[in-house]
């Protein structure tokens, strides 16, 4: 099993563990809790780009993914202090920080590598995953994966490859449709805002990476063009 752990601490002394396993079957499964949650339903603020139906799709492979979490973190405000403990088959990372920022990354984490037909194109980072990551460091690991796809599809003998990363940007336009939306279910979801905030820093790095990804780059390659 290749499964990521969450471990959230709160000021309270309350725990959660959350396990992540990145080769789980996402295909069409039920809900986590017995009754679920109108929000789950697939036809609840269903996104615009969507491709799945509710006649086969139900409920929202990406809600039913997170549905755990938004409701242990629904009465938690996203300025509460956490301590995070991240423990992957490799390594293990801690930080303490708001609320926000800790879901934020284990939210990214699960939606990312969950069934969702837009959100799994993220699934090879998924399993590179970098907790709490910058807004740099995403877009070195991105345009690093994006460009070994290219040189797969060279490889096999595919059309022209994207080397001028023009797919990124339709790749993040889908990605802040999905985001939008899925604030709308997690708003519905939560009584206080660390679950809508966490989504909402999803949104904003989605939309900033969309925007301004040939600037972060122009700053990385201070750094790169010289190595290598």
């Amino acid at each position: 099993m290749n499964t990521i752990t969450y471990t959230f601490k709160l000021e309270s002394g309350e725990e959660h563990l959350f396990e992540v396993d990145l080769d789980r079957d996402v295909t069409n499964r039920p809900t986590s809790v017995d009754a679920p949650r109108a929000w789950t339903k697939l036809e609840t603020h269903q996104c615009s780009n969507c491709p799945l139906e509710p006649s086969t799709h139900p409920y929202c492979p990406a809600a039913v993914d997170t549905e755990a979490i938004a409701e242990k973190f629904k009465d938690i405000m996203s300025i509460e202090r956490i301590d995070v403990l991240v423990a992957t088959k490799e390594r293990s990372y801690a930080k303490n920080c708001d609320s926000q920022t800790a879901l934020r990354s284990l939210f990214g984490l699960v939606m990312a590598s969950g069934g969702c037909p837009i959100l799994a194109r993220m699934r090879p980072l998924a399993h590179f995953h970098l907790p709490f990551a910058t807004l740099e460091e995403t877009v070195h690991r991105l345009v690093g994966t994006y460009l070994i796809k290219q040189r797969v599809l060279l490889h096999n003998g595919e059309p022209e490859p994207d080397w001028e990363l023009a797919g990124i940007h339709d790749l993040y336009e889908q990605l802040r449709i999905v985001n939008v939306h899925f604030m709308d279910r997690v708003r519905d979801a939560s009584r206080e805002d660390a679950n809508f905030n966490a989504v909402h820093i999803l949104v904003s790095a989605s939309s900033l990476i969309g925007d301004y990804l040939d600037e972060t780059l122009e700053e990385i390659n201070v750094l790169v063009r010289n190595g290598l």
